[in-house]
């Protein structure tokens, strides 16, 4: 099971060490790092509110695209990460 990257707990939401002050779970390309969903968009815990999976995936963290460069619809840069 992944842990917070700040505070090594294994649950979601709020997180006293993170400095968006939300759990970060790593890395599972499948979840999102701030709540566990499999779904991509909005995001209740996510600091911009929006669903971010861990990477390893070979796919934009914010969206699943396989994609390169701009026009990513969710990351707050509006650029695919890997």
């Amino acid at each position: 099971m992944s842990k917070c990257k700040y505070c090594n707990s294994t649950g979601h939401g709020a997180c006293a060490y993170s400095p968006h002050k939300f759990h970060e779970l790593q890395e599972d390309e499948k979840r999102c790092v701030f709540c566990g969903s499999s779904g991509y968009g909005n995001c209740a815990y996510g600091p911009a509110k929006k669903h971010k999976h861990g990477s390893g995936a070979n796919k934009c963290r914010w969206c699943g695209a396989t994609g390169n460069g701009r026009g990513c619809p969710y990351n707050p840069d509006r650029v695919h990460e890997k």
